[in-house]
């Protein structure tokens, strides 16, 4: 399981820091999603989230404390963006991903 932890991980921290060195697809993403009107935040403010989530959910599953919750995070965010990027390539790529937060989430312990 530290494989996939770690894959995981570095999934994470690329797109955390992708949110930051190339913030504008996740704008175009967004600017097209439905979500757009949801948003509490403006768009680039809501990007920026995204960089402080997704490194945060890369450090958390790295120190491989709290990881019940970590992992329950971690699925939910890939479900949100699942729904966001409504692409079908897209979906199934973040569904490798979700199945490896999974896999961490019955592993862990009780």
């Amino acid at each position: 399981m530290k494989i996939i932890r770690v894959g995981l991980a570095l999934v994470f921290l690329a797109n955390g820091l992708n949110a930051f060195l190339a913030p504008q697809e996740f704008r175009e993403l967004l600017e097209t999603s439905f979500v757009s009107h949801w948003l509490p935040l403006s768009i680039p403010a809501f990007v920026i989230i995204i960089g402080i989530n997704d490194l945060s959910l890369a450090l958390l599953i790295l120190l491989n404390k709290y990881q019940k919750y970590v992992q329950v995070w971690v699925m939910l965010w890939l479900v949100g963006v699942m729904i966001v990027i409504k692409n079908i390539f897209g979906i199934l790529e973040h569904l490798g991903f979700f199945s490896m937060a999974l896999a961490l989430r019955l592993s862990a312990k009780k």
